[in-house]
């Protein structure tokens, strides 16, 4: 079977979030089964490196009867490509649309985006690849489906996979975006004076997926479905949690005994680095994340008094301008905490490692990596009960136990939590052990989810 996957982002390319690490993970466990063939397919933005990368051909786009007076470098670029271990890569290469500072956030996004989904049609022909899936993320590529039906070449399913249904990609027709130009790379006259991209994706997708089974029954019943829910429904969306390429993070230990004392290297190490009191006995909280209220930063800032006062915490991420400065401000004022903004994904392996509790109050989670990061590195995770926490963390109270869960976002919720971890943490060692291994043996792996 062969698998055409579309994404903006992609772990070991470029990645900005969780997307990049999704689409790493399930290209690189489906490309060890003989039976599927993958081709995964990013744009080349300026901070790839394509050094390694062959460019196997030039294409320029052509229409059928829209005639447009049109500059070359804008219908026209390069396919490069690279074989990363079973996978077969391909960057769209054009350098006015995509050699650019940023991923995201350009007038242009729309026009950008629509090239982007015209160009894998086109590479898709180039290439002979004749799929029997094509797989798009979120809304970057939310044309690519309508494009190959409208043109009739390329006949496969089509599914989609919706990793936060709060991006759409909703845009109006302006000066930046003309709808004349639009209209020449789909080639079709597009009757509305805006376009929702996610919307467009869903409408003509043959399988609709989330990233948690949880996540799909929210969209699709709640307001979480951000005014897609009736399609939503109309297309039976379901959901499979997103899995843990392993093969990225070094745990140092396949045994948990002999992991436990990594672990607590690890620990004592940054307590030295950071000036906290040096103690193994001291719980180490992590908050890693894009800083902002969907992560909970919030009710995070509000309860960093209670978390120092017998406990030490890092704050490492960026994101709301608001949030990197009321978490840094704290550093001159409170002992045992640090808050580092900046996206360092080593230090972030370094602090998995080290820390006893994983902070992830989000008060909403489609699917969420961390969490299993967390989890693989022995952290035991605090979260919110919703999406894909829900549905990959078993509260301490159960069996298989591996995290704390709160009930419902708010900030007396959260502090109950922490209290509790706490408890638990200073006076019931036998279970704090146990909650440890079971996070430590949870098998989240993307092999797991597909086998």
């Amino acid at each position: 079977m062969d698998i055409v996957i579309a994404s903006s982002e992609c772990e070991g390319i470029i990645k900005t979030g969780g997307l990049g690490d999704a689409i790493y993970g399930i290209s690189n466990a489906l490309s060890k089964y003989d039976e599927f063939n993958v081709y995964t397919i990013l744009p080349n933005y300026k901070n790839v490196n394509d050094e390694d990368f062959e460019n196997i051909g030039r294409f320029k786009f052509s229409n059928s009867e829209i005639d447009y007076d049109i500059d070359a470098e804008k219908i026209s670029g390069n396919f490069l490509f690279k074989k990363i271990g079973n996978i077969n890569v391909y960057l769209i290469d054009n350098d006015y649309y995509f050699n650019r500072e940023d991923i995201y956030g350009y007038d242009d996004d729309l026009l950008r985006w629509t090239f982007f989904s015209r160009s894998i049609h086109e590479l898709i022909k180039h290439e002979s690849l004749n799929p029997d899936i094509i797989h798009t993320n979120d809304y970057h590529e939310g044309l690519l489906s309508f494009i190959c039906k409208n043109k009739e070449e390329i006949n496969c399913k089509h599914f989609i996979s919706i990793h936060n249904t709060y991006f759409q990609g909703h845009y109006q027709f302006d000066e930046s975006s003309p709808k004349s130009l639009f209209d020449y790379y789909i080639d079709a006259n597009w009757d509305e004076d805006d376009i929702n991209l996610l919307r467009v994706s869903v409408s003509n997708a043959d399988r609709v997926i989330t990233v948690s089974p949880d996540y799909a029954e929210l969209i699709k019943y709640t307001d979480f479905g951000e005014g897609l829910q009736d399609l939503y429904c109309e297309k039976n969306a379901v959901g499979f949690i997103n899995g843990l390429d392993t093969s990225i993070y070094d745990r140092q230990s396949d045994n948990f005994d002999s992991f436990v004392e990594v672990k607590e290297r690890y620990k004592l190490e940054l307590q030295k680095r950071f000036n906290f009191k040096i103690d193994k006995n001291i719980p180490l909280f992590a908050y890693i994340c894009r800083l902002g209220v969907q992560k909970g930063s919030n009710i995070v800032y509000e309860a960093v008094d209670n978390i120092v006062d017998n406990g030490q915490l890092i704050v490492l991420g960026t994101g709301v301008e608001e949030f990197e400065e009321l978490f840094s401000e704290l550093n001159d004022k409170l002992d045992n905490y640090i808050a580092i903004i900046d996206f360092d994904s080593k230090l972030a392996n370094e602090i998995y490692l080290a820390s006893d509790i994983f902070l992830m109050p989000s008060c909403f989670e489609p699917c969420g990596i961390s969490q299993l990061i967390a989890q693989y590195h022995a952290s035991v995770p605090i979260v919110t009960d919703v999406g894909g926490l829900k549905d990959s963390v078993i509260g301490y109270d159960l069996d298989g136990a591996n995290g704390f869960k709160l009930e419902k976002f708010g900030t007396k919720e959260f502090l109950d939590a922490i209290n509790t971890a706490k408890n638990i943490y200073f006076n019931d060692k036998e279970l704090w052990i146990q909650l440890m291994k079971n996070a430590y043996n949870a098998d989240n792996s993307w092999d797991k989810r597909i086998e």
